[in-house]
């Protein structure tokens, strides 16, 4: 599967993992605890194709008609 997952017409345009530094910014700026976010698992073919680890936070960006552009986050964890 790999990064086939990443060129689908239907999957995200963009998908990064934040480093530590940049998690700790979003969740203080979000006011939230990690394990208050979406959870996404490590097994998840979008995990694995961006080569996440359990404790990561990814932000996704997803096409959207309404909004034109959605960003979300999710905390990567095992599974």
């Amino acid at each position: 599967m790999s990064k086939r997952v990443l060129e689908h017409s239907l999957g995200p345009q963009e998908v990064v993992v934040l480093t530590k530094e940049e998690a700790r910014a979003l969740l203080r700026k979000l006011r939230v605890r990690p394990w208050q976010i979406p959870w996404i698992r490590s097994s998840d073919p979008l995990v694995k194709a961006v080569g996440a680890k359990p404790g990561d936070v990814i932000k996704i960006v997803r096409r959207s008609e309404t909004a034109g552009e959605s960003v979300i986050y999710r905390l990567v964890v095992p599974g």
